[in-house]
């Protein structure tokens, strides 16, 4: 493989400040017959990750396979085409600094697009009685101690955390000093009180299982990133769906991409590593870049093994729970209660976001079930969860009662693709593991939004695609 890259400063190209992307007219990828033996890079999963390191390592040359085991590409990019309007279950934000993305998207002619604007407004309910927003303060029906009353239940986590943010750049996250925030967000409860209420408002939007399992200092690195982002302007959508952005990065591969391929093995054999999939076949490449979920690649063999810290670092880094559920409406039920159709209640049901279109400021709904209540709601059969979803929007919402018509479920934890949303840190997991969570290991690299270092979700997932393949092309 050629070395033609040359950039002078990694960490500038890795923070942002500068991105490369190629582009090629080139048929789609389809599973081929013509199977080789050998390449010079294996890569393992067909998600944004792994389609960037891709794209960079043809550019260069590199003669490469990748290996997928869903049906489809894209990883949590998911845009739910058999839904009205087609709605996204996974990423879908392109911010304004997503240098990389943005890059991409320009090469291949993808069309972005502001967010269609939905009612403003959101509907609080509490116990079966509910207000909205702007009445929340004053609201009767308002558990919360005076001192923190004006507070919404989906804003009491950020009240919880240190302001203003001590993390002044996207990667202080790293340095030793932000250590002393490694500590748990219950911690943190102290600044408005701790009480069964607070927690279980709390849970609702906790991007975790309980406050105990939250570093505040991964918060503080989310904080951090969406400040940055907010200040350079509104996120844009792509048209169509955000699963057009790597279905148009795969089709301008020369590479073949074998769908239905789960690997189970990893094993260097000399220089090389041989990639064994659960289906007995076998490929072998000079370097393997592995972007799959930690919460996936803790079940592959890896020989010789991960060290031991790093191997800690994959079987332990948690991933969120999260089941999302679509349904529309015949008639707009919210006019009738004069309630927002955006809702944030303490049932089982948790958030529920009205979503428009180019030509509706209504034309789905898209439910979201985080933590411990997901991991119930994925334990109910699917008549019952039907039953659920409809049965606790027409008690809080008795307007929408016969209204509503469900479309789709889908659990990221029950995925076998995936095992949940994304990965968060537990407390002293950033202190730990800094050092290895991304490291490559002899021949073998890691890639994908949990192993990124200055960004989130899906320019997240292209910066640890593009350090990858730096490592791979040895710059």
């Amino acid at each position: 493989m050629r070395n033609k890259l040359n950039f002078t400063s990694r960490r500038q190209v890795l923070a942002g400040l500068s991105a490369t992307a190629g582009a090629l007219a080139l048929p789609a990828c389809v599973n081929s017959s013509e199977e080789k033996k050998h390449y010079d890079t294996i890569i393992i999963g067909a998600g944004l990750a792994g389609l960037h390191a891709s794209r960079l390592l043809e550019e260069e040359g590199a003669e490469l396979l990748i290996l997928e085991s869903n049906n489809r590409v894209g990883g949590r990019i998911f845009t739910m085409d058999d839904v009205p309007s087609s709605p996204d279950a996974g990423g879908m934000e392109i911010g304004q600094m997503y240098a990389r993305a943005r890059s991409t998207v320009n090469d291949l002619n993808i069309q972005l697009a502001p967010f269609p604007t939905s009612p403003r407004g959101m509907t609080i309910n509490i116990d079966d009685h509910s207000t909205t927003m702007s009445n929340w303060g004053d609201w009767e029906y308002n558990p919360l101690p005076e001192s923190i009353k004006k507070t919404p239940p989906f804003a009491l986590m950020r009240s919880v955390t240190p302001t203003p943010n001590p993390l002044v750049e996207l990667d202080s996250w790293l340095e030793k000093e932000a250590q002393q925030h490694d500590l748990p967000l219950s911690d943190y409860l102290k600044n408005i009180g701790d009480s069964p209420l607070i927690r279980d408002m709390i849970d609702i939007s906790l991007q975790g299982d309980k406050l105990e399992n939250i570093s505040i200092l991964g918060e503080l690195r989310k904080g951090r990133i969406g400040q940055f982002e907010r200040s350079n302007g509104p996120s844009e959508m792509v048209v169509g769906g955000a699963s057009r952005l790597p279905e148009a990065m795969a089709k301008s591969l020369k590479s073949s991409i074998f769908f239905g391929k789960k690997v189970t093995r990893i094993e260097r054999n000399g220089n090389k590593s041989i990639v064994t999939c659960e289906d007995g076949s076998e490929y072998s490449a000079n370097h393997v870049i592995c972007t799959l979920p930690y919460a996936v690649l803790k079940n592959i063999s890896i020989k010789p093994e991960l060290p031991e810290l790093q191997r800690r670092a994959v079987n332990e880094i948690p991933y969120l729970p999260a089941t999302v559920f679509y349904f529309t409406s015949s008639e707009p039920f919210w006019e009738e209660d004069g309630l927002p159709p955006t809702m944030w209640t303490n049932s089982t049901i948790e958030r529920v976001f009205a979503l428009a279109s180019i030509d509706k400021p209504v034309a789905v709904f898209w439910g979201l079930i985080n933590g411990n209540n997901a991991i119930a709601f994925d334990k109910l059969s699917r008549a019952a969860q039907e039953n659920l979803i409809i049965s606790e929007m027409e008690r809080i919402r008795p307007a929408c009662r016969g209204k509503l018509s469900l479309h789709k479920i889908h659990s990221w934890t029950a995925s076998p693709h995936s095992r949940g949303a994304w990965a968060y840190w537990k407390p002293g997991q950033i202190t730990n593991f800094s050092k290895v969570y991304h490291a490559p290991h002899k021949n073998i690299h890691f890639a994908g939004e949990h192993t990124s270092t200055f960004a989130a979700g899906i320019e997240g997932a292209f910066e640890s695609g593009e350090r990858a393949a730096f490592e791979v092309l040895g710059i």
